[in-house]
């Protein structure tokens, strides 16, 4: 190719270049413009209303219809957290709470919180009810205690809440200082006392028997907030019954004179549940 020629071959592809810049300008803020969002999420509104004839029950309702999905945050309520539109929960203790609800936005925004402040004037009337005195004796002072069973399925360990796949414990399968262990309940003042004998199983170190201490604590038990409208005992933060690696928050499935069922979500060292995992606990009156 000549020198004529090549000069002529730059000029021709330059051109085309040029042209072929001038024909498609700005397609890429164009896209960008296409595919942008709104970065501020809504303020999710609610309502916090007691019942008329209990008003340490509480009625949230949530009004965030571009919501896909809702987490409402309690501390001292029962439950402390719920993930429903309309949702009663329980405030045993006069106090002032935080209610918060956080909202993520369907249109990709982010997520949208809200918080109020509502005021308990009275600690909820306690009454020797039928379930209550099953639980705690008849509710004489002296409470009542449960301890592990020693049945076939006395730990159950699933992924979901109605399966349990993972594993079923054999008739006396727990190790020796599980069955010694005794949790009380006693009417009067709603107290829980874990009585290890001063060793826990630690589920996190090769469920190897540890030195533990529990103080006494307190306990609610309350009918239809758990899961498909069973009653829950809820333990405080950190304590539990049966497994170190449950949850305090138990949905009561069985309640008898001499047996005690419950299921509860695993939860890790820190008390946090996890996002898998359920267990279910049979216990004998002691």
């Amino acid at each position: 190719m000549n020198h004529k020629n090549i000069m002529f071959y730059l000029k021709s592809s330059l051109t085309i270049l040029v042209l072929a810049i001038v024909l498609v300008p700005g397609c890429t803020p164009e896209r960008i413009d296409e595919m942008s969002l709104d970065g501020t999420p809504g303020i999710p509104e609610f309502t916090a209303v007691p019942l008329a004839d209990n008003p340490n029950r509480i009625i949230l309702k949530a009004s965030a219809q571009n919501s896909f999905q809702l987490l409402w945050d309690l501390p001292g309520a029962t439950p402390k957290v719920s993930r429903k539109t309309i949702d009663t929960v329980l405030y045993a203790k006069a106090g002032v709470y935080k209610i918060k609800l956080l909202a993520s936005s369907t249109d990709g925004s982010g997520t949208g919180t809200n918080t109020k402040t509502i005021t308990i004037a009275q600690d909820a009337p306690l009454s020797c009810n039928p379930k209550l005195s099953l639980l705690t004796g008849e509710c004489k002072p002296e409470g009542k205690c449960w301890t592990m069973s020693t049945e076939v399925g006395a730990v159950k360990v699933g992924p979901t809440y109605d399966d349990y796949s993972w594993f079923t414990s054999p008739v006396n399968g727990l190790q020796p200082q599980q069955y010694d262990d005794r949790f009380c309940f006693t009417f009067e003042n709603l107290v829980f006392e874990n009585k290890n004998n001063g060793l826990s199983v630690n589920p996190w170190d090769g469920y190897k028997p540890v030195v533990a201490d529990w103080a006494k604590s307190q306990f609610t038990y309350t009918e239809g907030t758990g899961t498909n409208g069973r009653d829950q005992i809820t333990l405080e933060d950190l304590q539990f019954m049966g497994v170190w690696d449950c949850d305090n928050v138990l949905d009561v499935m069985l309640l008898t004179e001499t047996k005690l069922i419950v299921r509860g979500k695993q939860r890790e060292p820190n008390g946090t549940p996890k996002s898998e995992g359920w267990f279910e606990l049979t216990f004998k009156a002691n």
